[in-house]
């Protein structure tokens, strides 16, 4: 799983006066791509945001590459920590993915049958690698975190409300009411609808924005291409 399949179209309600998203209409597919983002490791998102970390999560990130290999139990391979694998399958089915998630659902064995999701686990118990496939036997659960219902999340023919700051609820005259109370929005003259594709460019820029800041997302993504767009 490591590019996007396909493009999810996104209605944007933009206040031209305040220069804001206030919120986009969306349907199944986008409210899925945003709930997966929590399914996965916190390890991906790291390379995705180069020096833009904010926090110390990338000072952690930065020792395990600069740390030498001998400080290591057998049993740890740097790729286990710097690219963590999401263990569902990687069909699930999301239009939108995040670029070098890797997805197995695949176990694997030793001699004293210990089992690891990581073909390169060491077993400190019979001192061998665990590399041999094994079947996962299992039913999907809905409960199960690491089932083929990950990706699979909300139900379709419903539209739902993505607010400026990711908040999702489904979309109703009550709800966008009491927004524009919320937002002060006296004008509706100048509120207006674009329609914009989500790709896998608009996937980073969002997973990096949604990191960064708190509140106003889709406004810092989508407006300058909005923009740009017009210009």
């Amino acid at each position: 799983m490591a590019a996007v399949t396909s493009k999810v179209n996104l209605k944007l309600m933009i206040d031209t006066e305040g220069r804001r998203v206030l919120y986009a209409e969306a349907g199944k597919d986008f409210v899925d791509f945003l709930f997966y983002i929590l399914a996965l490791p916190a390890g991906t998102f790291i390379p995705l945001l180069n020096q833009e970390m904010v926090g110390s999560l990338g000072n952690i990130y930065d020792s395990i590459e600069n740390l030498s290999t001998s400080y290591l139990r057998p049993n740890v391979t740097k790729d286990s920590l710097l690219k963590p694998r999401a263990y569902f399958s990687a069909d699930t089915g999301l239009p939108l993915h995040l670029p070098n998630v890797e997805s197995s659902r695949k176990l694997y064995r030793c001699h004293c049958e210990s089992v690891s999701y990581d073909s390169n686990a060491f077993c400190s118990k019979c001192s061998s690698y665990i590399r041999s496939e094994s079947k996962y036997i299992g039913p999907p659960c809905a409960n199960d975190p690491y089932s083929s219902t990950v990706g699979d999340y909300v139900k379709e023919k419903v539209t739902y409300m993505v607010m400026d700051d990711l908040a999702v609820k489904p979309f109703s005259t009550t709800s966008l009411t009491t927004l524009l109370n919320k937002l002060n929005v006296k004008d509706i003259g100048a509120l207006e609808e674009k329609v914009v594709d989500l790709g896998m460019e608009e996937v980073v820029k969002l997973l990096k924005a949604s990191l960064l800041t708190k509140s106003s997302i889709l406004t810092d993504v989508f407006l300058p291409i909005v923009k740009e767009e017009v210009n």
